[in-house]
C-alpha cells in the first residue's frame, strides 16, 4: 500500500499536472480567436463559411507552436507553491503569445517587406498560409529551447529568451534573404516574394523546410552552450555565433543529402516553374531531418 507520503507526493504532482495542463488548454483554447481578432477577421466564419483553406493552415502552425512554448515552460521542477507555479506558467504562456504576435509582426513588415502575409492569408493564397504557420512553428521551436536553456522562474529568465528571440530573428531573416537571392540570380531577376504572392505553394514548402531546419538548429546550438544569468548578452551572443556554425554545417550536409536522394531531377525547374508540390515536400522533409539528427546529437 501507499505510504502517507508516497500518497502526499503524488496528490501534489497531480496537483501541478491540473495546473499546468489547465493553464495550457485554456490559452490553446482560446487562440483560434485571438488569431482572428490579430488578423481582424471572423474566425468562425473564415473558418466554416469562407472555408479559406490557408487560415486554418496558419492557425494550425499557431497552435503548434503555442504548444511547444506551453513544454517548454512545463518541462522540469515544479515550483514549490502551487500558486506560484500557476503564476509562472502563466506569465510564460503570456509572454509566448506576445513574442508570437511580434514575431507575426515582424514576419509581415520586416522580413516579407514587398506583400502583406496577412492579408494573403485573409485572400486564401496557402502560399502565404504555409509560410505563415511555417514561421509559427519554427518560433515555438526557438522560444521552447530558449526557456529550457534559461531554466530559470525570474524575470531574468523570461528576459533571457527575449533576447534570443531577438538575436534569432537576424537569422530567420537572413535564410529569407539568402532564399530571395538565389531565386532571383536563378530567374533572371524574378522576385522570390511576388512568386509566394502569387500563389506558388510548392516554393513555400520548401521554404517551411527551411526555416523550420533553421529553429531545429538554433535549439542545437542551445544544447552546446551555457546559460549564465550574470552575463545574459554574452551567452546570448555564445548561443548565436554558435548558431551560424551549426546553420552552415545544416545548409553543407542537407544540400549534399538532397542532391543524392533527388538525383536526376532539376528542382529549381520542378519547385520554382512548374509548382512540384511532391519534389518540395521532399526538399523541405531533408532539410527537417538532418536538422532533427544534429537537434538530437547536440541536445
Amino acid at each position: 500500500m501507499l505510504n502517507s507520503l508516497s500518497v502526499s507526493g503524488l496528490a501534489w504532482q497531480l496537483a501541478v499536472l491540473a495546473i499546468d495542463l489547465g493553464i495550457a488548454i485554456i490559452a490553446l483554447s482560446s487562440l483560434r480567436y485571438l488569431q482572428g481578432l490579430m488578423a481582424g477577421v471572423n474566425s468562425t466564419h473564415e473558418l466554416s463559411k469562407k472555408d479559406n483553406f490557408a487560415f486554418g493552415v496558419s492557425i494550425s502552425g499557431n497552435a503548434l507552436a503555442l504548444g511547444l512554448i506551453m513544454a517548454g515552460v512545463v518541462t522540469g521542477e515544479a515550483l514549490p507553491s502551487l500558486l506560484d507555479e500557476a503564476i509562472n506558467v502563466s506569465l510564460y504562456a503570456l509572454l509566448g503569445i506576445v513574442l508570437l504576435k511580434i514575431g507575426t509582426l515582424i514576419n509581415d513588415k520586416v522580413i516579407f517587406h514587398t506583400f502583406s502575409l496577412k492579408e494573403q492569408v485573409k485572400a486564401e493564397n496557402m502560399a502565404a498560409g504555409t509560410v505563415q504557420a511555417a514561421n509559427f512553428i519554427a518560433l515555438g521551436i526557438i522560444i521552447n529551447a530558449a526557456i529550457k536553456w534559461v531554466e530559470s522562474d525570474s524575470l531574468i529568465g523570461m528576459l533571457s529568451v527575449v533576447v534570443i528571440f531577438v538575436l534569432v530573428q537576424l537569422l530567420m531573416l537572413a535564410v529569407t534573404r539568402i532564399r530571395s537571392s538565389i531565386y532571383q540570380k536563378k530567374h533572371n531577376g524574378h522576385v522570390w516574394q511576388v512568386a509566394l504572392e502569387q500563389g506558388n505553394t510548392a516554393l513555400a514548402i520548401r521554404y517551411s523546410g527551411h526555416i523550420i531546419s533553421t529553429a531545429l538548429a538554433v535549439g542545437a546550438a542551445g544544447g552546446l552552450v551555457g546559460y549564465l544569468q550574470s552575463a545574459i548578452w554574452m551567452s546570448a551572443m555564445y548561443w548565436f555565433g554558435t548558431s551560424l556554425v551549426i546553420m552552415l554545417v545544416l545548409i553543407l550536409l542537407s544540400s549534399f543529402a538532397g542532391r543524392i536522394v533527388l538525383a536526376g531531377i532539376n528542382c529549381s525547374e520542378e519547385v520554382d516553374k512548374q509548382r512540384n508540390l511532391g519534389v518540395a515536400y521532399i526538399e523541405a522533409a531533408i532539410y527537417v531531418a538532418v536538422a532533427l539528427i544534429i537537434y538530437a546529437l547536440m541536445s
